[in-house]
């Protein structure tokens, strides 16, 4: 059975009405074209954006993303997968030049049951421009991210939704299966392959329900290998997503006319002519044949976003902290300041803005009165407060009592100015027992890399040591009432940033669900490498 015979004649009349991308198409070419809903998430209702930059002088990254008050699993996938794209670009970057990494989010559909999200990354470095996009859907009841996959009823359904694609670029293009693209030319092939073992084979298939062929992706992925997968499993969705990993469907969308709308590299498609990018519709009673619920939920959604003039339904903004990146993913940092705020606290503020950088301040409740702005700005800018006590006196030699009336006492002055108490405390030198454990409701937090930059006031010195001896999972300690300490942060930030770090406040790093009242941390490194949280008593803040 030939590939025609599997594939649906697209009719190319359908897409004459709709509008084409200026400059996308001469009208005489008549080409099939998918308008595809897709919305800048500054463009839509009742939804707030943050757009952010780093320039330095070996690369300019920047991305934007929505603040979605009722998606915070959605949220930190969406800033935990532009990190990870982030970090491969720095780690990647050439000798010379200014390479750029840009990245967005679009909206795909918006609805109380699901949302669909675009993510892009367009980089260049020189004469070599990239760009790739992926979508996400985000599951509202069962609060669950998922990849594209999840859209189709079953594999099959994806080889079905190949074929069309490849339809049209055989119908309308006049591409020879041999000369298609990727997963859409090994797709077509293999349909084209089975189809000359003539009608009877396929026949003798339709009496067996449909079973699959050899290498039919039904027997699992595009190469025919594994049992099939249950794409209303999560894990095995995401799965799926690896096996059909580079095929166009990655950066679905659907159309205006309520069908699918497949992007493809115009540099794969001749004869699309001069183009930003082919857009190939699947119409909508064959795109009805492939869809699982999830599909119906989010084609729903995508359609009534484009009609209905409302307010996004998980919008509204969120907290500077709701959304954290995942740094088990991640090369994660946390940068702590202890025993301000001070004179400085405002410069270094400034500075760890340009990196869109968060860090961890542990403040003395005695100074809190003194400089509530810092504290403040602090809070509205995403970084951390953390307990430092209220003056600096060594825990380990007081009584439980008097640790908890310190403690309590500085948590409330914090909270008096943010609204919050402290997550967590670290008690000053870094010294603590059995009696402070017992005595605190909030984890204590030591360090890994000690900058010793109460001591040096060197800012050479400080920075040198804390790049040298920072890892993945690092805790780094310095002091903001130091000025030294605080013109030694640029060059940290640099040199960080350039090797793909990102700066985390410390519940980020631990993870908050994973930090236990009275227990001792030092570091989030990995399993195997030195550090680790423990009971230890600590060194010498």
């Amino acid at each position: 059975m030939a590939v025609t015979s599997l594939r649906r004649n697209l009719s190319v009349s359908a897409a004459l009405g709709l509008l084409l991308v200026p400059g996308c198409h001469a009208a005489d070419q008549a080409l099939p074209y998918a308008e595809a809903v897709r919305t800048p998430v500054d463009e839509m209702p009742g939804l707030e954006s943050e757009t952010l930059s780093v320039t330095t002088d070996h690369s300019v990254v920047s991305y934007r993303y929505p603040l979605l008050s009722g998606a915070p699993a959605l949220m930190t996938e969406l800033r935990t997968s532009m990190a990870e794209r982030q970090t491969a670009f720095l780690e990647e970057l050439p000798g010379g030049g200014t390479p750029e990494l840009h990245q967005d989010v679009a909206l795909l559909a918006a609805s109380s049951e699901v949302v669909g999200v675009r993510l892009t990354a367009a980089a260049s470095a020189g004469t070599n421009d990239t760009f790739d996009a992926r979508s996400l859907w985000y599951d509202v009841a069962g609060e669950r991210v998922l990849p594209w996959t999840s859209l189709f009823r079953d594999e099959a359904a994806i080889e079905q939704a190949h074929l069309e694609v490849a339809g049209i670029l055989e119908d309308s293009y006049h591409l020879p299966v041999q000369e298609m693209p990727g997963l859409v030319g090994e797709v077509a092939a293999r349909a084209a392959q089975n189809g000359e073992e003539g009608e009877e084979g396929a026949d003798t298939a339709a009496a067996d329900g449909g079973a699959p062929s050899p290498g039919d992706p039904r027997d699992g992925g595009p190469d025919g290998s594994g049992e099939p997968l249950d794409l209303t499993d999560p894990e095995q969705a995401a799965e799926a997503a690896e096996r059909w990993a580079g095929s166009p469907l990655e950066d679905l969308a659907f159309s205006t006319a309520g069908g699918l709308a497949v992007r493809m590299e115009a540099a794969d498609v001749p004869g699309a002519g001069r183009v930003d990018e082919v857009l190939l519709p699947v119409e909508p009673g064959d795109a009805e044949e492939l869809l699982s619920e999830l599909g119906y939920h989010a084609r729903e959604a995508a359609l009534g976003r484009n009609t209905a003039d409302e307010d996004f339904p998980l919008g509204g903004g969120l907290s500077a902290r709701a959304g954290a990146l995942d740094c088990e993913r991640l090369k994660c940092v946390a940068l702590t300041f202890d025993d301000g705020p001070g004179e400085h606290t405002d410069e270094l503020l400034d500075i760890l803005a340009e990196y869109d950088a968060r860090a961890t301040f542990y403040v003395l409740g005695s100074l809190v009165g003194e400089f509530p702005e810092p504290l403040e700005r602090m809070a509205a800018e995403g970084h951390e407060l953390g307990n430092h006590t209220w003056k600096h006196d060594d825990l380990a030699g007081m009584s439980g009592e008097a640790v908890r009336r310190d403690i309590e006492r500085t948590n409330q002055a914090v909270k008096e100015v943010i609204g919050s108490d402290p997550p967590t405390i670290r008690p000053p030198y870094g010294s603590l027992n059995g009696t402070v454990r017992e005595a605190v409701d909030q984890p204590l937090i030591l360090w890994d890399v000690d900058t010793l930059d109460w001591q040096s006031r060197d800012t050479g010195a400080i920075s040198e040591h804390a790049l040298e001896h920072s890892v993945p999972g690092s805790v780094v300690l310095f002091h903001d009432i130091h000025e030294t300490s605080v013109r030694a942060i640029p060059d940290v930030l640099s040199g960080l940033h350039r090797e793909g770090y990102h700066f985390v406040t410390v519940t980020d790093i631990f993870g908050a669900d994973a930090l236990t009242a009275g227990k001792v941390y030092t570091d989030a490194q990995p399993a195997g490498q030195d550090g680790g949280d423990g009971d230890g008593e600590g060194g010498g803040d």
